[in-house]
């Protein structure tokens, strides 16, 4: 299957969560722009500032950092609140900065599926169908 357009490139969506650890209730509505070269090499850079090379660094540091990043440089409208923390770094619940980083991945998976299909799926009829033309053979 071909496309002729592609889809957008920008998503906007909603949140309302509660913070694990404050428990204070996070409200608000935000706009994704998938990441061009650019916005990927900064997201790059400041996820491995934040590492800062440490070799012994917790996984879980790792990942929020990732998150945190990502979501800086792709999140092109956010609420005051979200810029007030420094766009999640000054959150101590970071269960709000995961509930945005799915929506944006949610997202993600839904626009390549839009484009490219599913893979798996193309796989196996062409499979199927080279296994019908051998046996016609």
């Amino acid at each position: 299957m071909s496309i002729s357009t592609l889809p957008s490139m920008e998503f906007t969506f909603s949140i309302d969560v509660k913070g694990s650890d404050t428990g204070k209730q996070f409200q608000g509505t935000f706009t994704y722009k998938r990441p061009d070269r650019r916005a990927k090499s900064d997201i790059s850079r400041l996820a491995a500032r934040l590492n800062e090379d440490l070799k012994n660094l917790e996984e879980d540091a790792k990942f929020m950092h990732e998150v945190l990043a990502s979501l800086r440089f792709t999140l092109k409208e956010s609420p005051d609140w979200w810029k007030s923390e420094d766009f999640g770094m000054k959150l101590y619940d970071d269960n709000v900065s995961i509930e945005i980083y799915k929506a944006c991945l949610k997202f993600e998976n839904e626009w390549t599926d839009k484009v490219w299909g599913n893979q798996d799926k193309a796989k196996e009829e062409l499979k199927e169908a080279l296994k019908t033309k051998e046996d016609l053979k």
